[in-house]
């Protein structure tokens, strides 16, 4: 046996044989790994297969993406087709166009919500009993409203209304001796403020207002006149720029007219204070003067009154505070008759 196998030893290690041996064992090799392959696969348990979903499942939110199936590939697409799309690759971590458009929608709807309800929070809301909400199958529950607090405004104090003085006058040529007795003088009942007297054609004197309480009326000397009278010359008897006369008071003025001399007689019939309106002291600032009268105060210089100036009520004129304690004794030493 042993001299077998050295011969066939020595037949294989022929050179002429060995391509034939080579050829040999690499078809065993094939063969034994075949072997091998075949049955480690036989011998394997067939995979089951994964069950089957439905092409496409809705997600929370809204969003539907296709689920994987064999012969299909996966899309994410928003209205759930299942069919992948051409193009570029898209960013998984970006927002998809119409999760934006809903989000956006969303935040608008709550920022309207959230006005509407601050709008019905700021209207006030009157207190109501107990009131009792049900349901079906429920059972009601009552409590009290709580009143929104409302912010209570005091109302505003009305205007207190003013005091406007009316100015009752008699004025004109005093009665000469041959005139018949009891010629009456020119009444002017509600004088108004800057009135010429007697026409602006003519003016010998402006009415210029009252003073303080209505206690006398002042009157500017626009020509040259020799005063008699138991009036106040403003701002002294030697410089008479304007006349002071209280009720029951007269003052007689001479004036030279056409080469003679005529005498003009004023005299105080009352001075009358009234409440009037904000409305009505308005008008009265806007027509309660004589345009012709301050005319011929500007065409002769006469604007201002010496130590005197209007103050906030209608045609009510004050003194200066120096010159307060001098007029009051300038009104005290004309109890007597005068002249110029």
């Amino acid at each position: 046996m042993n001299e077998f196998f050295s011969a066939l030893k020595t037949d294989l290690m022929d050179r002429r044989l060995v391509p034939f041996v080579a050829l040999v064992l690499v078809a065993l090799l094939g063969a034994i790994g075949y072997v091998v392959v075949g049955g480690s696969s036989s011998s394997s348990t067939p995979a089951t297969p994964a069950p089957s979903v439905s092409a496409t499942t809705g997600l929370t939110g809204g969003l539907a993406i296709s689920q994987s199936t064999p012969d299909k590939a996966v899309a994410e697409t928003t209205d759930g087709a299942v069919a992948q799309r051409q193009g570029p690759s898209r960013n998984p971590f970006n927002v998809l166009p119409s999760v934006a458009r809903a989000q956006a929608a969303a935040a608008a709807a709550a920022k309207a919500a959230t006005a509407a309800a601050a709008k019905a929070a700021a209207k006030p809301t009157s207190s109501s009993g107990s009131s009792t909400s049900s349901g079906s199958g429920s059972s009601g529950t009552s409590g009290a409203s709580t009143p929104t607090p409302t912010k209570t405004t005091t109302p505003s104090k009305p205007a207190k209304p003013q005091i406007v003085y009316h100015v009752a006058i008699l004025f004109g040529i005093t009665p000469a001796a041959t005139t018949p007795p009891g010629t009456p003088l020119t009444p002017y009942a509600n004088l108004k403020l800057l009135t010429p007297l007697p026409t602006a054609e003519q003016p010998l004197v402006v009415f210029r207002g009252v003073t303080a309480g209505g206690k006398s009326a002042t009157f500017t000397l626009v020509g040259e006149a020799i005063l008699h009278g138991n009036g106040t010359c403003l701002p002294s008897p030697s410089q008479c720029q304007a006349i002071d006369l209280r009720p029951a008071q007269t003052e007689q003025l001479e004036f030279i007219q056409g080469g003679q001399t005529v005498t003009y007689e004023l005299q105080i019939v009352s001075i009358t204070g009234a409440k009037a309106s904000t409305a009505a002291v308005k008008s009265l600032m806007i027509h309660g003067e004589s345009k012709s009268g301050r005319e011929v105060l500007r065409r002769a210089g006469l604007l201002s009154i010496p130590y005197l100036s209007y103050s906030s009520q209608v045609g009510v004129l004050v003194f200066a505070a120096r010159k307060a304690a001098a007029f009051a004794r300038a009104h005290a030493a004309a109890g007597h008759r005068r002249s110029r």
